[in-house]
């Protein structure tokens, strides 16, 4: 038997992949928001925050990037397990 946490959702995983305006060459996977509004990063798979619908996801990055003022730019993107605590992203 597969466990929740192990199916696959056949519209995929969608996650915010996200730079701070004042470091635009370093791109993270948020893991959470803090409650000041700080994002944190992750590079584990398990550690990633996942939102199954990309609608929401997108309603999420939005946010984010016409907060005022702006901090972030942001987008969706798909996560894949690469194996082990590996991931990679794609789309866009």
């Amino acid at each position: 038997m597969i466990a929740e946490s192990e199916k696959s959702y056949p519209t995929g995983m969608w996650v915010i992949f996200y730079r701070r305006l004042d470091d635009p060459n370093v791109w993270k996977t948020m893991r959470y928001q803090r409650e000041d509004g700080v994002l944190v990063s992750t590079k584990v798979y398990d550690d990633v925050f996942k939102f199954r619908r990309y609608r929401e996801a997108f309603a999420f990055a939005r946010e984010l990037i016409f907060t005022d003022p702006p901090v972030y730019d942001a987008t969706v993107k798909r996560i894949c397990k690469a194996g082990g605590t590996d991931f990679y992203l794609s789309g866009n």
